[in-house]
Order: structure tokens, then sequence, then C-alpha cells
């Protein structure tokens, strides 16, 4: 697993790429990025830890999805897959999100300050959403963009075999966050000290007809769902795809 150099990225505006900007990252680990004239090269990975390797086919363009009205901060740089669809798709993880480095991550952590330099030179970003995000996250050490949510109907990932759910809600109107902390056994309903299945699925939260409450609906099955323990008997059920827990 190594590392590479690519040549220099003259956009990350989707209607300005060019052929030079085409990234081949298969099979490393990580790749130094330089953007324009930034004078900063910008260390791309697959996975925080660096350790895992960008799956084979991993080439295409590096684009910036902006955010909206609605969500200031959601915006985020992806890898948009080269294939023989004129659209392509973004390059996913293996719990089936995206591969993206969101707003808050570029303007708070060093590592970034090329990619952060080329959004502002481009007008991709504000001054006044770098500022939102440093009064936003400002404090916090470690983003997560697999556990940060921009709006309720944003998809997040979970394993059956995590006992804790820990999730970042930013609000839309006011602009700040929550902690939203989920216990395994308060969520399925079962006091046992482990959960029986394993597997992973997609999820998102939804509001009931009146607004007064959340659900939470089972969008996709990543990884199956299997029981792990043998003659298992308790109350917890295989979760199936579009069903709603409330």
């Amino acid at each position: 697993m190594d590392s590479r150099r690519n040549s220099v990225i003259t956009s990350l505006r989707p209607e300005n790429l060019k052929s030079s900007d085409f990234v081949d990252l298969s099979g490393i680990s990580s790749s130094y990025l330089a953007f324009g004239l930034s004078g900063c090269d910008t260390l791309f990975r697959y996975k925080f830890s660096g350790k895992v390797p960008f799956p084979a086919r991993t080439w295409g363009y590096l684009y910036y999805r902006p955010s909206s009205a609605w969500t200031p901060l959601a915006g985020s740089v992806r890898l948009r897959i080269k294939s023989d669809d004129a659209h392509g798709s973004d390059l996913l993880l293996p719990n089936g999100l995206p591969w993206q480095i969101i707003l808050p991550q570029i303007v708070l952590r060093r590592q970034y300050k090329g990619l952060y330099r080329k959004l502002l030179e481009e007008g991709l970003i504000s001054e006044s959403d770098v500022g939102t995000c440093r009064n936003v996250f400002g404090r916090r050490r470690l983003i997560y963009p697999e556990t940060v949510l921009f709006g309720l109907d944003q998809p997040f990932s979970i394993s059956m075999q995590q006992m804790e759910l820990r999730l970042t809600i930013v609000g839309r109107s006011s602009p700040g966050t929550r902690l939203a902390l989920f216990i395994k056994q308060r969520l399925f309903g079962d006091p046992a000290p482990r959960y029986p299945f394993k597997g992973r699925i997609l999820a998102r939260f939804e509001l009931s007809p009146d607004k007064a409450l959340v659900f939470m609906r089972f969008v996709k099955i990543v990884e199956p769902i299997v029981c792990c323990e043998p003659g298992y008997a308790g109350r917890i059920v295989a979760r199936k795809e579009g069903e709603l827990l409330s």
C-alpha cells in the first residue's frame, strides 16, 4: 500500500474540469494532490486510519458538491468515478456512504489547507461559510463525515455489532450541533448485553406527519443481517429493508 503523487488539479468545479484533472487512486492507501498555485499538497486517504487502500478502478475526477441554502455547511469534496455511464457515480465507502471530505474538515484541518485555498479561489465557498464552520465546529478535535448529519433525511450507517450510535446533528435555522446518543438495547428493545445479529444497514430519520415524533427508517442492507448466536430466542428480530422503527 504505497503513496502516490498526482498532477496538479486545476479546478473543483464540475463544469471546468479538464482531462489533466483525472486522478487514479486505485490500490494505494494515500495520495498527495496539489491544487493550482496554493503551494500546499493535500494528502488524500480512503479511510481515516490511512491503512486501507482505495478500491480497484478508483479513477475519475475530484469535484466540490455544494451545500444548499438550507444546509450551508454540508458542502463536500467527492470523487466521481469515470465509467461508461455518462454521469458516473461517486466513490463509496464499505459502509455504503459516499467517500467525502466535508466542509468543516476542510476549514478546520491544517492538512487540507491547499484544498481550502482552492475552494476560496474558485468562489466555491465564502468567508461567511468559513466563519460559520469555525463557530460551530471550532472546538471539535475530530470530525467524522459518516456521523455528521446536516438533515434528518441524510442516511447514516449502523453496524449491528455497535453498542452505541453517536451522531452529530447540525441545526439548519440556527447553525449549531447536538450530539445524539442511541443505546442499542433501548433502540431495539432487548436488555441483552450483546446484540445477536451482525451486518450493516443504512438508515435515516423521518418525521411523523404531525412532526411530533421522529422515526428511524432502514433504507438499505449493506452487509447481510445474520444471527451470530446459535439458538437465540430473544425478542430482537433481523431488520429488513424499508422497515420503520418507532
